[in-house]
């Protein structure tokens, strides 16, 4: 293990418990490195840096890796690069800062693994900006798309979620019908979705062009 990675992942835990800033944690942080062990990445693509706990997990663990994470929050993602620089990764994860609507225009795949981390009802939108991007056997992951339960259940949404509840069972239903998709609960629930028949038929009759 090197000590300075582990010293700053947990500076980074003590400072989001202090700071109620979300981090993957526990059994989510295994599922997450499972499923982007499935895309042997070469380039990943986060979306919601917030201080780079997330991203720092993944270079550690993907040496090779390249790395795009974005990050709307200024504070968060000047405190992002810091440990970047710390972490002595800055030269292959690029921390990105504005809106990712925007962001997304100006990034060229194509990209092996997807990890959604952001504002959760912005999901959907964010998967098809990044599709065309994303490589034939990319994997994506999501994460907290049970929202408290709520998603799944039957019992009325209070008022104040009712829009992002919709829009997550919206993204579930687009991942599950164009792509293999798993939703593990642990968390607030991780959905894992690969090989979109789709879109690997289409590469496949490209390739077959060639």
């Amino acid at each position: 293990m090197d000590p300075v990675l582990e010293a700053l992942k947990k500076e980074l835990e003590i400072e989001a418990g202090r700071d109620h800033v979300p981090i993957i944690r526990g059994p989510e942080r295994a599922l997450l490195f499972s499923a982007a062990e499935k895309a042997s990445p070469k380039r990943i693509l986060e979306i919601g840096t917030a201080i780079g706990y997330s991203s720092l997990l993944l270079a550690e663990r993907f040496p090779l890796a390249e790395i795009d994470t974005l990050e709307i929050d200024s504070a968060r993602h000047a405190r992002a690069e810091e440990v970047m620089r710390a972490a002595g990764f800055s030269h292959r994860v690029h921390c990105h800062l504005g809106d990712a609507a925007e962001l997304l225009e100006t990034l060229e795949g194509p990209y092996d693994f997807l990890y959604l981390d952001g504002p959760k009802g912005q999901y959907l939108r964010q998967l098809k900006a990044i599709e065309p991007k994303l490589s034939p056997h990319a994997v994506i992951a999501a994460d907290n798309v049970l929202f408290r339960g709520m998603v799944e259940s039957d019992a009325p949404v209070p008022h104040r979620y009712r829009t992002l509840v919709m829009r997550l069972r919206e993204y579930i239903r687009y991942v599950k019908e164009r792509y293999e998709t798993t939703i593990y609960p642990e968390g607030d629930g991780l959905a894992v979705s690969e090989e979109l028949e789709v879109r690997s038929e289409e590469w496949r009759c490209g390739a077959s062009n060639l």
